[in-house]
């Protein structure tokens, strides 16, 4: 097989696209073995460090398994292969922010709805959980173990659906949201206090409107919260 040479400023998705290409076409079969790192930057005609950038995106995407001592193999088809080529495109076109914020307020605010009728006690304590870890870590003034703690609430809601569909496309839309916005999401939380305190307080009526099995108040407080958060981080994204 052959790749084409790489003449583009964003090089690892490049690579990344040309090896999904392949395996689309069938170029590439479930548990071939790609070749070496020093091989594929040799054909790409690119640095070794595109290369592992690539393949750190491709294994994250769920496209391959590294092997230690073995190499890199192309996995198995299974049920995820309905997420990946969503998870591929929001890895590439991170530029499309306006569009993924709207893909959020729809998953999430369906999420909440649906966590409100179907939650477990256990999982209404787990969703509790994570709001008191997220509450006394922005009390004393730790906003980065605050964010994981928000992003842990969530996606706690998300699992309280028991739609393992939904769990899936949610965590994709997710973790990308994040990386995509990760500097204007450190200073929601970094550059007021008021924000901080106003995040608990949305946080804690999606919670009670899930725990009081509301699925209209818990849709409506997790679109206000969605809408707050994105006002605010519109503010720093250029």
């Amino acid at each position: 097989m052959e790749f084409t040479p790489i003449k583009t400023k964003r090089l690892y998705e490049e690579i990344v696209e040309q090896i999904k290409q392949l395996i689309t076409d069938g170029k590439l079969k479930p548990g071939d073995k790609l070749l070496g790192e020093r091989e594929l930057a040799d054909q790409f005609q690119v640095s070794r460090a595109s290369v592992r950038e690539a393949i750190r995106t491709l294994e994250m995407l769920g496209v391959i398994d590294i092997r230690p001592g073995e190499g890199t193999f192309v996995r198995s088809s299974g049920a995820d292969d309905i997420i990946r080529p969503l998870a591929m495109f929001l890895a590439v076109e991170r530029s499309s922010i306006l569009d993924m914020f709207e893909m959020r307020r729809v998953f999430e605010t369906a999420t909440a709805g649906l966590a409100a009728e179907r939650a477990s006690s256990e999982e209404i304590d787990q969703i509790h959980a994570t709001l008191e870890s997220m509450k006394e870590r922005l009390n004393v003034q730790d906003p980065e173990k605050g964010q994981e703690f928000d992003a842990a609430f969530h996606y706690a809601v998300a699992e309280a659906t028991h739609n393992s569909l939904l769990i899936k496309l949610f965590k994709t839309v997710s973790e990308e949201f994040v990386k995509a916005n990760s500097a204007a999401r450190r200073r929601l939380y970094h550059d007021s206090a008021h924000n901080a305190q106003r995040i608990i307080d949305q946080h804690s009526e999606i919670f009670e409107a899930i725990r009081s099995r509301s699925p209209l108040a818990a849709s409506k407080a997790m679109l206000e919260h969605l809408l707050f958060a994105e006002g605010e981080m519109r503010k720093w994204i250029v």
